[in-house]
């Protein structure tokens, strides 16, 4: 009991997508190491935060098992010691998964620790917020391989941009919240509104850093409003 006490830390959850840890590579740690993900990208997730509907409950005995869909993949979720919370759910309800990635047998199902019923709103705004997640990714990517390019004979004009990005890191954001408050008529401004309008290069990067810090929020489906 003391060394677990001693060696227990408590890993934030990373929102994913099924599809996503699904192709992840699953790494078992020694001396009683937590076990991790690391992700397409190169992120390495210990505990993970799931968004899904139930489409199938079967029950073996003391443990019981939930199939559930988030749209990009299945995965199970697996009790080995009755649960009372999953006698309340059934299948069709969109639930919050906290939890952590655990494989048997070359697959992977899910080992929840916090399984709670959401508003089914909550399934096709995560599914947006990581759509806009994987777009960024991938322009960070193709961002990488232009600045390798413009080394080669724009380096003056680089540094000119970073400079400027480094004595003012708040302005971006304070046109972008100005933006989202001259557009929003009380329902929110879409995302792809802000991006169209937007004089900045990096609106999405800009959006999503800021939905982070919590300058912004998400109050319908691919919607955003100034707090």
């Amino acid at each position: 009991m003391e060394p677990e006490a001693k060696t227990f830390n408590r890993q934030p959850a990373i929102k994913i997508t099924i599809k996503e840890l699904e192709s992840s590579e699953y790494f078992e740690e020694q001396n009683q190491n937590p076990n991790y993900l690391i992700t397409n990208e190169g992120k390495k997730v210990y505990r993970i935060n799931l968004l899904a509907t139930i489409v199938h409950k079967e029950f073996l005995g003391s443990m019981s098992n939930l199939l559930i869909d988030d749209g990009t993949g299945k995965i199970i979720l697996r009790f080995f010691e009755e649960n009372k919370s999953v006698l309340n759910l059934e299948v069709g309800d969109v639930i919050l998964v906290i939890g952590k990635a655990r494989r048997y047998n070359q697959e992977k199902y899910v080992f929840p620790e916090i399984v709670k019923k959401t508003n089914p709103l909550w399934l096709k705004l995560r599914s947006q917020e990581l759509q806009v997640k994987a777009k960024i990714i991938q322009e960070k990517a193709a961002l990488i391989l232009d600045k390798s390019e413009l080394k080669k004979g724009e380096e003056k004009d680089e540094d000119n941009v970073e400079e400027i990005e480094e004595n003012d890191p708040l302005l971006p954001y304070q046109k972008i919240s100005q933006l989202i408050s001259e557009l929003d008529r009380g329902e929110g401004v879409l995302i792809e509104e802000i991006i169209e309008k937007s004089p900045l290069e990096k609106t999405e990067e800009l959006l999503e850093k800021m939905l982070e810090n919590g300058d912004i929020f998400q109050n319908l489906p691919g919607k955003v409003r100034v707090l």
